[in-house]
């Protein structure tokens, strides 16, 4: 695997990124529910990017330290949301022991490069616990993408880790307890990876693709081979078919996850 494929530099992408990113509703009321458990109102935010969550966490009554590791998604961030920024790795936060209330995050996990270090950090900072949103490997793998693109299996799944694997790695972090809400998105407007799972004409636009790290961590001959197949199937009326063999296990996982820890 190339190291362009491991660590994907957001300085490049920032700006697409920012154009393409909204709320999921379904995701910032997952965690508020989180938080408002666990009595938080001094959050850390992780991954915040381009403080989209950061400004619904600010409008939802929480005080904010937004977190990102590259310095032009806070540059964006900084101007949306209200928040206390900081440029920095999960890894070691610069933040004293239990000096917020909790940590929430959204599409970061699978970006961390040493997970239990991050959630370890996270354990250490955080006086009540952490909200993580996740999108897991058996989310990714309901994705009727995997049959035009099976390089996702090889590329990106192992970026993602079960949620079993997730659950035993908070727990080993020092959390006790953690509950799980599975999450539907409303494929509106916010235009994640996943987003083209009921719009398959989003994958033709090499603008949705370059701001997505899925598209972005495949090699182009295989995206171009797999937007081919896609195409034909559709003009063929076999495209709702191939997408119905993944329908039961959507239903069962969600498109993504919210965990709160404590």
């Amino acid at each position: 695997m190339s190291a362009f494929i491991n660590h994907l530099d957001y300085s490049q992408v920032a700006r697409g990124y920012d154009r393409s990113r909204r709320i999921e509703p379904a995701i910032i009321d997952a965690l508020v529910r989180g938080l408002d458990s666990l009595h938080a109102r001094n959050i850390l935010e992780l991954g915040a990017g381009t403080g989209n969550y950061t400004a619904a966490l600010d409008a939802s009554g929480y005080a904010v330290t937004a977190l990102d590791r590259s310095s032009a998604m806070v540059a964006i961030g900084a101007h949306k949301a209200r928040a206390a920024w900081i440029v920095a790795d999960a890894g070691r936060l610069p933040l004293r022991a239990n000096s917020v209330d909790a940590v929430a995050g959204v599409n970061v996990l699978h970006h961390l490069p040493d997970l239990a270090a991050a959630l370890a950090e996270c354990r250490r900072v955080a006086r009540a616990g952490v909200v993580l949103q996740a999108v897991v490997r058996e989310n990714l793998a309901t994705l009727w993408y995997r049959h035009y693109f099976p390089e996702i299996d090889e590329v990106l799944l192992p970026l993602h880790p079960t949620l079993g694997s997730l659950l035993t790695t908070l727990l080993r972090c020092g959390f006790s307890h953690v509950a799980t809400r599975k999450v539907f998105y409303s494929g509106d407007c916010d235009l994640t990876f996943e987003a083209a799972r009921a719009r398959p004409q989003l994958l033709f636009d090499a603008g949705f693709r370059a701001a997505t790290s899925g598209f972005r961590r495949l090699e182009a001959d295989g995206i171009a081979r797999g937007l081919a197949h896609l195409e034909r199937d559709i003009a063929a009326g076999r495209f709702a078919e191939i997408a119905a063999r993944y329908g039961a296990d959507h239903a069962a996982s969600g498109d993504c996850v919210v965990l709160t820890a404590r």
